[in-house]
Protein backbone atom coordinates (compact mmCIF):
# COMPACT_ATOMS: atom_id res chain seq x y z
CA UNK A 1 0.00 0.00 0.00
CA UNK A 2 1.33 3.22 -1.37
CA UNK A 3 2.50 5.85 1.81
CA UNK A 4 0.64 9.18 1.57
CA UNK A 5 2.93 12.01 2.13
CA UNK A 6 3.70 14.94 1.36
CA UNK A 7 6.56 15.36 -1.34
CA UNK A 8 7.27 19.46 -0.92
CA UNK A 9 6.00 21.41 1.27
CA UNK A 10 4.49 23.65 -0.97
CA UNK A 11 1.89 25.90 0.69
CA UNK A 12 -0.98 25.31 -2.20
CA UNK A 13 -0.20 21.48 -1.74
CA UNK A 14 -0.82 21.74 2.10
CA UNK A 15 -3.66 23.79 1.51
CA UNK A 16 -5.54 21.22 -1.13
CA UNK A 17 -4.43 18.49 1.49
CA UNK A 18 -6.01 19.13 4.38
CA UNK A 19 -8.55 21.44 2.70
CA UNK A 20 -7.52 24.42 5.18
CA UNK A 21 -9.71 27.63 4.61
CA UNK A 22 -7.63 30.87 3.79
CA UNK A 23 -9.47 33.36 5.43
CA UNK A 24 -9.00 37.66 4.75
CA UNK A 25 -10.53 38.65 8.26
CA UNK A 26 -9.62 36.89 11.03
CA UNK A 27 -10.46 37.67 14.97
CA UNK A 28 -7.55 35.45 16.37
CA UNK A 29 -5.03 37.36 14.08
CA UNK A 30 -6.65 41.19 14.15
CA UNK A 31 -6.94 40.50 18.20
CA UNK A 32 -2.68 38.86 18.37
CA UNK A 33 -1.43 41.96 16.29
CA UNK A 34 -3.39 44.42 17.97
CA UNK A 35 -0.51 46.26 20.34
CA UNK A 36 -1.46 48.92 22.75
CA UNK A 37 0.48 51.91 23.53
CA UNK A 38 2.14 50.81 26.62
CA UNK A 39 4.71 48.63 25.09
CA UNK A 40 8.37 49.90 25.74
CA UNK A 41 11.75 48.16 25.47
CA UNK A 42 14.67 48.98 27.70
CA UNK A 43 17.05 50.82 27.06
CA UNK A 44 19.63 48.25 26.74
CA UNK A 45 17.16 46.06 24.51
CA UNK A 46 16.65 49.08 22.16
CA UNK A 47 20.49 48.98 21.40
CA UNK A 48 20.94 45.41 20.74
CA UNK A 49 17.56 45.68 18.45
CA UNK A 50 18.59 49.03 16.59
CA UNK A 51 22.48 47.39 15.95
CA UNK A 52 20.83 44.49 14.55
CA UNK A 53 18.16 46.52 12.27
CA UNK A 54 21.73 48.34 10.87
CA UNK A 55 23.26 45.06 9.91
CA UNK A 56 20.21 43.62 8.48
CA UNK A 57 19.48 46.37 6.23
CA UNK A 58 22.97 46.01 4.88
CA UNK A 59 23.19 42.30 4.67
CA UNK A 60 19.84 41.64 4.48
CA UNK A 61 20.08 40.25 0.81
CA UNK A 62 24.04 38.24 1.95
CA UNK A 63 22.60 36.65 4.74
CA UNK A 64 22.41 32.70 4.22
CA UNK A 65 19.84 30.87 6.60
CA UNK A 66 22.31 30.30 9.16
CA UNK A 67 23.48 33.79 9.28
CA UNK A 68 20.03 35.28 9.44
CA UNK A 69 19.01 33.05 12.03
CA UNK A 70 22.45 34.22 14.00
CA UNK A 71 23.35 37.45 13.15
CA UNK A 72 19.14 38.97 13.59
CA UNK A 73 16.86 36.62 14.28
CA UNK A 74 18.20 35.32 17.59
CA UNK A 75 18.50 38.80 18.41
CA UNK A 76 14.72 39.55 18.25
CA UNK A 77 13.97 36.25 19.89
CA UNK A 78 16.09 37.49 22.74
CA UNK A 79 14.58 40.74 23.11
CA UNK A 80 11.07 39.35 23.29
CA UNK A 81 11.80 37.51 25.96
CA UNK A 82 9.25 35.20 25.08
CA UNK A 83 10.76 32.25 27.77
CA UNK A 84 8.50 31.61 31.01
CA UNK A 85 9.89 28.42 33.75
CA UNK A 86 7.85 25.86 33.35
CA UNK A 87 5.34 27.51 30.53
CA UNK A 88 7.07 28.47 27.41
CA UNK A 89 10.27 27.22 26.58
CA UNK A 90 12.29 28.30 22.91
CA UNK A 91 13.88 25.68 21.05
CA UNK A 92 15.30 25.50 17.40
CA UNK A 93 16.16 23.08 14.86
CA UNK A 94 13.62 20.50 16.21
CA UNK A 95 12.01 17.74 14.42
CA UNK A 96 8.13 17.34 14.35
CA UNK A 97 5.98 14.17 12.93
CA UNK A 98 3.28 12.37 12.42
CA UNK A 99 0.46 11.50 10.37
CA UNK A 100 -2.68 13.89 10.23
CA UNK A 101 -5.41 11.60 8.12
CA UNK A 102 -2.88 9.21 7.08
CA UNK A 103 -1.12 11.68 5.76
CA UNK A 104 2.91 12.01 6.85
CA UNK A 105 4.15 15.29 8.02
CA UNK A 106 7.55 15.57 9.21
CA UNK A 107 9.77 18.90 9.64
CA UNK A 108 12.24 20.49 11.20
CA UNK A 109 11.52 23.24 12.56
CA UNK A 110 13.81 26.21 12.77
CA UNK A 111 12.26 27.98 16.08
CA UNK A 112 9.22 26.88 18.20
CA UNK A 113 7.84 28.05 21.36
CA UNK A 114 6.07 24.66 23.26
CA UNK A 115 5.35 23.94 26.80
CA UNK A 116 8.82 21.88 28.24
CA UNK A 117 8.33 18.61 29.87
CA UNK A 118 10.16 17.92 33.05
CA UNK A 119 13.21 16.85 30.88
CA UNK A 120 13.28 20.24 29.20
CA UNK A 121 12.07 18.86 25.64
CA UNK A 122 8.93 20.43 24.02
CA UNK A 123 5.85 18.89 24.77
CA UNK A 124 2.70 20.85 23.53
CA UNK A 125 3.33 23.61 20.77
CA UNK A 126 2.27 26.50 20.25
CA UNK A 127 4.31 28.91 17.70
CA UNK A 128 6.36 28.43 14.44
CA UNK A 129 8.86 30.45 13.56
CA UNK A 130 10.05 28.97 9.86
CA UNK A 131 12.57 29.23 7.85
CA UNK A 132 14.90 32.07 7.81
CA UNK A 133 15.65 31.70 4.31
CA UNK A 134 16.68 35.03 2.06
CA UNK A 135 14.56 33.44 -0.83
CA UNK A 136 12.26 30.37 -1.55
CA UNK A 137 14.07 27.38 -3.19
CA UNK A 138 12.28 25.02 -5.06
CA UNK A 139 11.41 22.25 -2.45
CA UNK A 140 12.00 25.23 0.87
CA UNK A 141 8.64 26.96 1.03
CA UNK A 142 8.57 28.44 4.27
CA UNK A 143 5.08 29.12 4.88
CA UNK A 144 4.34 25.86 3.26
CA UNK A 145 6.68 23.89 6.07
CA UNK A 146 5.37 26.31 8.92
CA UNK A 147 1.73 25.49 8.38
CA UNK A 148 2.39 21.65 7.95
CA UNK A 149 3.72 21.98 11.23
CA UNK A 150 0.65 23.97 12.61
CA UNK A 151 -1.98 21.53 10.95
CA UNK A 152 0.57 18.37 12.89
CA UNK A 153 0.16 20.13 16.13
CA UNK A 154 -3.93 20.76 15.78
CA UNK A 155 -3.66 16.90 15.80
CA UNK A 156 -0.64 16.22 18.86
CA UNK A 157 -2.38 19.13 21.30
CA UNK A 158 -5.72 18.29 21.15
CA UNK A 159 -7.12 21.32 22.58
CA UNK A 160 -8.59 23.08 19.83
CA UNK A 161 -6.89 26.17 20.50
CA UNK A 162 -5.47 28.08 17.87
CA UNK A 163 -2.24 27.89 16.31
CA UNK A 164 0.29 30.59 15.96
CA UNK A 165 2.82 31.09 13.48
CA UNK A 166 5.59 33.55 11.60
CA UNK A 167 7.29 32.69 8.28
CA UNK A 168 10.65 34.90 7.33
CA UNK A 169 11.77 35.57 3.88
CA UNK A 170 14.59 38.28 3.75
CA UNK A 171 13.88 40.73 5.77
CA UNK A 172 9.74 40.55 5.45
CA UNK A 173 8.31 38.84 8.49
CA UNK A 174 4.47 37.24 8.23
CA UNK A 175 2.42 36.55 11.16
CA UNK A 176 -0.56 33.65 10.64
CA UNK A 177 -3.04 31.98 12.64
CA UNK A 178 -4.60 28.72 12.63
CA UNK A 179 -7.72 27.79 13.99
CA UNK A 180 -9.74 24.63 13.33
CA UNK A 181 -9.47 24.68 9.40
CA UNK A 182 -9.52 28.51 9.30
CA UNK A 183 -5.75 29.96 8.26
CA UNK A 184 -4.96 33.96 8.37
CA UNK A 185 -2.10 35.87 6.97
CA UNK A 186 -0.70 39.12 7.86
CA UNK A 187 0.51 42.05 6.07
CA UNK A 188 4.40 41.67 5.62
CA UNK A 189 6.45 43.62 8.37
CA UNK A 190 9.61 45.09 6.74
CA UNK A 191 12.44 44.68 9.89
CA UNK A 192 14.67 46.89 8.10
CA UNK A 193 12.19 49.54 9.22
CA UNK A 194 12.50 50.78 13.11
CA UNK A 195 8.66 50.64 13.40
CA UNK A 196 8.15 47.53 11.80
CA UNK A 197 10.52 45.92 13.98
CA UNK A 198 9.46 47.41 17.16
CA UNK A 199 5.73 45.93 15.88
CA UNK A 200 7.36 42.66 15.37
CA UNK A 201 8.88 42.67 18.78
CA UNK A 202 5.14 43.57 20.48
CA UNK A 203 3.77 41.06 18.34
CA UNK A 204 5.88 38.17 20.12
CA UNK A 205 5.58 39.57 23.64
CA UNK A 206 1.39 39.56 23.26
CA UNK A 207 1.83 36.02 21.97
CA UNK A 208 3.47 35.43 25.46
CA UNK A 209 0.81 37.01 26.81
CA UNK A 210 -2.09 35.11 24.90
CA UNK A 211 0.02 31.56 25.18
CA UNK A 212 0.06 32.06 29.25
CA UNK A 213 -3.40 33.17 29.61
CA UNK A 214 -3.99 29.59 28.26
CA UNK A 215 -1.92 27.38 30.53
CA UNK A 216 -1.86 29.03 33.28
CA UNK A 217 -5.05 29.24 35.62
Amino acid sequence: MEKKKLNHYDVAEVIDRFEINKVFDCFTLKNWLAIGTTNKLKPSHSEVLEEARQQLSIKWDEWNEEELKMNFVSMVIFVSQLDVPKHINTYFERKLSGKVNEISISVTVDCMLASPTYSGRPKNPYFFLQEFKRSLGDNHDPEGQMLAAMILSQKLNEDNEPLYGSWIQGRFWYFTTLTNKDYCVSKPFDATEPEDLLQIVYVLRKLKELILARVTP
